[in-house]
């Protein structure tokens, strides 16, 4: 293992730089709340990326199958061929790494950087974090033309519609959120990298 190679365990990832800079609203949503919310999304992760590798899913959870068969619905009306998935790049000069979810060719012919969320609400990060991949991406060769999140979330129903179906799965519909300014989330991300550097660097430069 080389001195570059080494180095770059220590790197902090984009979800914890970010992470830094938004403590004070995590610190409002109740624990068991966001541990559930955080296997959610590992899980549903997972299933996605591998039903669009074309391997085989275990039984999936009743809770996590609306999300995972809304996915199924929209890769198969929208995309023709996956390019790469689950891919962790690096920055060696600013020193930090991320990792993507998936990188897929449209059925339009564009190709997409994509990154998946399962939570109940759009977050003022997702921006900043998708800046932080086409940075990376971009460092690392990696082309496309077109760059967004794709929300799996919870349609809204009615009270009526709860009480007349309490024991019904979630409806689930795929959201897609493209960041408007990359440029201003890149530049937000660097200044929270700054911060990070400065209050929480524990490695040296050299």
């Amino acid at each position: 293992m080389n001195d570059v190679t080494k180095n770059r365990t220590t790197y902090p990832r984009v979800s914890e730089i970010i992470g830094k800079q938004n403590e004070a609203e995590m610190k409002s949503i109740p624990i068991d709340y966001l541990v559930h919310a955080s296997i959610r999304g590992s899980k549903i992760h997972k299933y996605c990326t591998a039903y669009v590798k074309g391997l085989f899913n275990p039984e999936i959870e009743e809770e996590f199958l609306p999300y995972f068969t809304e996915f199924v619905r929209w890769t198969d009306e929208n995309v023709k061929r996956p390019i790469l998935c689950s891919t962790r790049l690096y920055d060696d000069v600013k020193r930090f790494t991320g990792e993507f979810d998936m990188i897929l060719e449209l059925n339009s012919g564009k190709k997409a950087l994509i990154d998946l969320k399962t939570s109940a609400q759009p977050s003022k990060t997702w921006a900043i974090q998708l800046a932080a991949y086409d940075h990376l991406c971009k460092l690392n060769g990696l082309e496309y033309e077109e760059i967004f999140i794709l929300h799996l979330k919870k349609k809204a129903i009615s009270k009526k519609q709860k009480e007349e179906n309490p024991n019904s799965p979630p409806l689930i519909h795929a959201d897609s959120i493209y960041a408007n300014d990359l440029k201003s989330s890149w530049d937000i991300f660097s200044s929270a990298l700054m911060c990070y550097d400065y209050f929480h660097r524990k490695e040296s430069k050299s």
